[in-house]
C-alpha cells in the first residue's frame, strides 16, 4: 500500500498520477517482461484487435521493464501494465472492452491501483 510521507501534500487516488510514476508516453504502451505469458496474451490481444479496427487500435509500443530502471522498480511485479495516452489502463490483465474503451472514450485508471 502507498503510503505519504511527511512532505507530500497529497494522497493519491484514481485518475491522479502517484509522485513515483515514471513518464510513459505513446498512444498504446504495454510494459511487458521476456518470458511473460501474461504480457504474450495482451500482445496478442493487441493484434487481434487491431485486425478487426486498424483505425482505432494502433500499433502497441512494447516496453521491456527490465531495460528502464524507473520502470522496473515501479512496474516489475504488475506486468503486463498497458497504458493509453500515457494513463495506466490495466496491469496484469487486459480485456478487449477495457482497451476499446480507452482507445474510443478516453483512458480511466483502474479502481485499484498497484
Amino acid at each position: 500500500m502507498w503510503r505519504r510521507h511527511r512532505h507530500d501534500t497529497a494522497a493519491p487516488c484514481s485518475g491522479e498520477p502517484q509522485p513515483l510514476d515514471p513518464l510513459v508516453e505513446g498512444r498504446l504502451v504495454v510494459v511487458t517482461r521476456r518470458g511473460c505469458h501474461l504480457c504474450h496474451e495482451v500482445i496478442e490481444l493487441v493484434a487481434q484487435l487491431r485486425q478487426n479496427d486498424r483505425d482505432l487500435v494502433p500499433e502497441p509500443k512494447v516496453i521491456d521493464v527490465d531495460t528502464d530502471e524507473g520502470l522496473r522498480s515501479r512496474w516489475g511485479d504488475h506486468v503486463p501494465v498497458t497504458f493509453v495516452d500515457g494513463t495506466l489502463i490495466a496491469y496484469w490483465t487486459l480485456d478487449a472492452e477495457t482497451l476499446m474503451s480507452a482507445l474510443r472514450d478516453g483512458p480511466t485508471r483502474p479502481a485499484v491501483l498497484p
